[in-house]
């Protein structure tokens, strides 16, 4: 015997099919073929760099090169801003960190020279060495008047990065007795951060001491700020590696010296190039030797 419908329901209703979600739109090939290819399509210039080989390498070491030529040729390579020659001379017009390097190897105690000059009223001259030959930043760094002619350094990796001073005060003041936060949820959060701030800075400020701290990626910086860049004036420049010990000369007088626990060479960092940020720069004569 069956039972009866009950009189809330209708049999219209109660052979109704359930409703039918919509699929997702991504599930349709025609909408997810396309859009996958658009992603795809905005990847390439990543996946160009990170399976692209080495930089070029047309020249040897020992080099010389006095630009006496109308056009670069095929030994140098930019991302970008119209480096050319002008007048015998290799001008970069302002090219915003966009380094024209050598495609050269550079071998790991080396001598490097050549001569500069800024017509710019904030000097701001640039140079790297054992780069890798394609992205700014990626070796040794010199600036000469940067910053609106304010200071010179040598940087590794990073040229914004702290001298050892400027490390060993940040980090001592960070493990002084910290005065307390107001009260409430900040003081709460602070509370447990604290204590790992705390210990991070105490083992860096050990490793400092003990000559542990810097490694093959650590940044390393020296500057001065009495050293400015004179507009018009070209300067005779010897960049030196030899082991730990990178030096930088201007005009037979030393500039700078960095001394790197972990120096940078090898594939990745053995490439020279010239830079600027924003002023008209010249420079000449360049040779690359041995030591």
């Amino acid at each position: 015997m069956t039972e009866p419908i009950p009189a809330s329901v209708t049999p219209a209703a109660a052979s109704a099919p359930a409703p039918v979600r919509p699929s997702h739109p991504l599930k349709d090939p025609r909408l997810a073929l396309p859009l996958l290819a658009l992603v795809a399509l905005v990847q390439l210039p990543f996946l160009q760099i990170l399976f692209r080989g080495p930089a070029e390498v047309t020249q040897a070491v020992p080099f010389k090169d006095s630009f006496d030529r109308d056009t670069l040729g095929n030994d140098y390579w930019s991302n970008g801003g119209l480096w050319r020659i002008v007048n015998g001379q290799l001008y970069s017009p302002g090219v915003g960190n966009n380094p024209l390097w050598l495609k050269a190897r550079l071998p790991a105690d080396v001598r490097i020279e050549f001569d500069a000059r800024s017509e710019g009223a904030d000097g701001d001259m640039k140079w790297e060495a054992f780069g890798d030959g394609r992205n700014h930043s990626t070796g040794y760094l010199f600036l000469f008047g940067a910053w609106h002619n304010r200071e010179s350094r040598i940087a590794k990796l990073d040229e914004h990065a702290l001298s050892e001073a400027e490390l060993k005060a940040q980090l001592a003041s960070i493990v002084r007795p910290y005065p307390h936060v107001a009260a409430g949820l900040d003081a709460l959060v602070e509370g447990i951060r604290r204590p790992f701030i705390e210990a991070g800075a105490r083992s860096d400020l050990e490793k400092l001491e003990q000559g542990r701290y810097y490694g093959r990626e650590t940044p390393v910086v020296v500057k001065r700020t009495d050293l400015r860049v004179v507009k018009g004036r070209t300067y005779h420049v010897v960049v030196t590696r030899q082991g730990q010990d990178l030096r930088w000369e201007l005009d037979r007088e030393l500039a700078l010296q960095l001394r790197d626990p972990a120096p940078l060479s090898g594939r990745g960092h053995d490439r020279f190039g010239f830079s600027s940020w924003t002023n008209d720069t010249y420079f000449d004569n360049l040779s690359i030797s041995p030591l």
